[in-house]
């Protein structure tokens, strides 16, 4: 007798997945354009965190730009109004800021379910404004080592426990190599895999600053995690991984409220 696959069965992936890279670009920079053509050019999406203040100023993405990110498949995310640290602003203010910042995105009709705080910067009060102001996660930077340590990880459970404090390895760098991210892979995968954030901020054709990457090696990097999917790893936005739907922002009048 011939078994022929039901529908079901044959829209069954090949692979198990078992580590989801999720890769996230931060600040809104205007070099996002073309970060987002090369993960579609891949078939994948990513997040784009965006500080809403900032949206059609000088370096910035404009808001036509992110709407077309948008169509194109990849997820925006809040990142305060103008890339304010958080932990500098008291508990009222800190929530005051995410909460504006999240309304003038939706008022866009910008659906934003994840936040990611500038610079990593985070406290007990930052995380629950994140909560309050409608976010069903918040990335934060650093929390994961390629080594062993007390109080740090090889990569992010699937499910994280900590859903507002999302941990990372440190932000991809201008000194940062296409060998060290396949590495923060690789550990992932030996671990047993889980959530692997990836925090990039500008992408350009060479080196332009600190926190920058080289269009060359982010195609590299994911023409090579292509290669990843027969070890159960894909590439997914963090909003794919964390579920729940779009909440409102609650009533302005109560963000200084206790």
């Amino acid at each position: 007798m011939v078994l022929v696959a039901t529908p079901a069965q044959a829209a069954r992936p090949k692979h198990k997945v078992k580590t989801v890279v999720a890769l996230g670009f931060d600040d809104g920079d205007a070099t996002h354009v073309k970060a987002g053509q090369i993960l579609r050019s891949h078939g994948v999406r990513g997040t784009f965190y965006i500080n809403s203040g900032d949206l059609d100023t000088k370096g910035k993405l404009t808001v036509g730009q992110v709407r077309a990110l948008v169509r194109q498949g990849h997820k925006i995310g809040g990142h305060t109004l103008h890339h304010v640290r958080l932990t500098d602003l008291t508990a009222i203010d800190q929530r005051v800021d995410i909460c504006a910042d999240r309304a003038a995105l939706l008022k866009l009709k910008i659906p934003v379910t994840t936040f990611a705080y500038p610079f990593g910067a985070n406290n007990g009060d930052s995380q629950q404004a994140a909560r309050f102001c409608g976010y069903n996660a918040a990335r934060t930077v650093g929390g994961l080592a390629l080594g062993r340590c007390d109080y740090c990880a090889p990569v992010e459970s699937a499910r994280p426990a900590m859903p507002y404090s999302i941990r990372t390895y440190g932000s991809v760098n201008y000194d940062t190599t296409l060998n060290d991210l396949k590495k923060q892979v690789i550990t992932a995968e030996r671990a047993g895999g889980g959530l692997l954030p990836v925090v990039v901020h500008k992408v350009c054709a060479r080196v332009c600053g600190d926190y920058s990457t080289t269009e060359k090696i982010l195609d590299e990097f994911l023409t090579w995690l292509d290669t990843r999917k027969k070890h159960g790893t894909t590439v997914r936005p963090l909003e794919d991984v964390i579920g729940g739907r779009v909440r409102p922002v609650p009533d302005e009048s109560t963000w200084q409220e206790f």
